[in-house]
């Protein structure tokens, strides 16, 4: 699964679409068949996420459902989801624990809800895990060490949450090493978008120290093009990496599009050519 180059990570990264209004055309600018995560909220639930993967399968795209495991009530629930994802020749998910206040039944967290699915008949072949280099907002590093360890058994790869510090992210690509998890990893990046939206999604999720990091080191003024954020050093920062044979193995990019696809891929084509233009050099 690891990416050989960065450039290679860049040019084939997969995608994360939100279920909802809009999405679909958002879909429609896409190459036929890119790998896309379906997000899931408590909003939405369960449903929308499949129903949206669905609808991303007949584009001709790759869908990896997101499933909460706050949002799936019991063992029967699992079952029919599980069955869904069969049938509908999905063989690829990605688990989280959710955002739910409270669970709706009988999984408070992602590491039951993997226990359970590791021994049903439908298992996906393959199930991918979330990361988080910077912390979480509302659970300690402690736990969320403790979370991964108890998980890793279970998954086959680690995507991160958005981190604006590379640094940061290769730290702690070292101390998940360290500590026994040598899962391949998938970067999570920003999209493009208003620097004003990226900043409140961003203090939502709980990236506030590298976000001080982007402004410290980088200046959020110096990452704009055309009045949006660009990933820019970034990303130029983090393409190193995947020249390195390290003990966690970097598989590639994971580019949240927030729905924003169009000025995305124009930045994607923009720094894929000044790649070239570098290696040429």
């Amino acid at each position: 699964m690891a990416t050989t180059t960065g450039y290679e990570a860049l040019a084939t990264p997969r995608f994360e679409l939100i279920p909802i209004r809009g999405m679909l055309d958002a879909a429609g600018h896409l190459p036929v068949g890119s790998v896309i995560n379906v997000t899931c909220s408590p909003k939405h639930g369960l449903e929308r996420t499949l129903d949206a993967a669905q609808a991303l399968a007949g584009l001709g795209h790759r869908p990896i459902p997101h499933i909460a495991a706050r949002l799936v009530r019991d063992q029967a629930h699992l079952d029919r989801l599980l069955d869904q994802l069969a049938q509908a020749g999905m063989d690829e998910v990605f688990v989280v624990g959710g955002d739910a206040a409270k669970p709706a039944g009988d999984f408070g967290g992602a590491a039951p809800l993997l226990e359970r699915m590791a021994n049903a008949p439908q298992r996906p072949s393959i199930i991918g895990l979330p990361a988080y280099p910077e912390g979480h907002a509302i659970i300690s590093d402690e736990a969320l060490a403790t979370a991964l360890a108890a998980k890793r058994e279970f998954g086959d790869y680690l995507v991160t949450q958005i981190c604006f510090d590379p640094a940061r992210i290769r730290t702690w690509l070292g101390e998940i090493a360290a500590g026994g998890t040598h899962l391949p990893v998938y970067i999570g990046l920003p999209g493009v978008m208003d620097p004003k939206q990226l900043l409140a999604i961003s203090l939502r999720i709980g990236i506030g120290t590298s976000l001080r990091v982007l402004r410290r080191n980088q200046g959020m003024t110096d990452q704009m093009l055309g009045g949006a954020y660009v990933p820019d050093a970034l990303v130029k920062n983090l393409l190193p990496l995947f020249e390195v044979t390290g003990e966690v193995p970097l598989a590639g990019f994971h580019l949240n599009t927030f729905n924003l696809v169009p000025p995305l891929l124009s930045w994607q084509a923009r720094m894929l050519d000044e790649l070239t233009v570098t290696e040429a050099g």
